[in-house]
């Protein structure tokens, strides 16, 4: 059988191994350009058109999430929120956590917030609990621990059409779900190893699992194609 030597091609005819680097590039640090949307709007006509076999996640955070390329410690991944899509699933869980990865975040179209916050430990005047999240298969196990913390929120910011912002691995934040409206970003990861994920919780809570659903060819073909409609709307530039 004939075997290709040429890498996979991914994104507006950008090969694999370079597609996280050229959006990262692309992104820039404060200001994303109008060669990202080219890049992300390549990649969600694949998605839609199944020449990317990439299926959507409905997260419980609630949104939908397009993972469209994971390799080694480096992950991108496209967020659709809002009513312009397909109903969106519920929020389920604590959104106030920290990543065992690096995050770099551009915002398509829409706005969405980004709200840091400090965590102290105090035993005496908690407002959470930390939980430890286990990931595998698509099932969060979301496990308390002994940790009990105080959150200080630090300050939120709203983060608009063709902004990116970034949040370091180990850093405690939320991000603020535009409800209805819609938005979109393209998301930067780069895992740090020894780092937990953590949820902050109730300091009561026990003890339970969240499955990650995916969604099928066609439905993951309808998200995307309503968010390269919106992106193509209002081109940067």
């Amino acid at each position: 059988m004939h075997r290709s030597t040429d890498p996979p091609r991914h994104g507006d005819g950008v090969p694999r191994a370079g597609l996280f680097t050229t959006l990262d590039q692309a992104a820039g640090e404060a200001e994303a350009s109008p060669a990202l949307d080219g890049l992300v709007g390549g990649i969600l006509a694949e998605v839609a058109s199944g020449a990317r076999p990439v299926r959507a996640v409905a997260h419980p955070l609630g949104f939908f999430c397009l993972p469209v390329l994971r390799d080694g410690a480096l992950g991108v991944c496209v967020h659709v929120f809002g009513s312009h899509v397909e109903r969106r699933p519920a929020r389920t869980v604590c959104e106030i956590h920290c990543h065992s990865w690096e995050l770099k975040s551009s915002v398509l179209y829409g706005r969405v917030g980004n709200l840091r916050g400090g965590v102290r430990e105090d035993q005496a005047r908690p407002t959470h609990r930390a939980f430890r999240v286990h990931s595998s298969d698509g099932t969060d196990d979301i496990r308390p621990t002994a940790r009990l913390v105080r959150w200080v929120p630090l300050g939120e910011r709203s983060i608009g059409r063709g902004e990116t912002y970034t949040v370091a691995a180990g850093e405690f934040h939320a991000t603020v779900l535009p409800g209805g409206a819609p938005a979109a970003t393209v998301v930067l990861g780069r895992s740090v190893p020894g780092l937990p994920d953590i949820v902050l919780g109730p300091l009561d809570g026990v003890a339970r699992q969240e499955t990650r659903r995916q969604c099928g060819a066609a439905r993951t073909a309808r998200i995307a194609e309503a968010a390269a409609r919106r992106l193509g709307e209002h081109p940067i530039g």
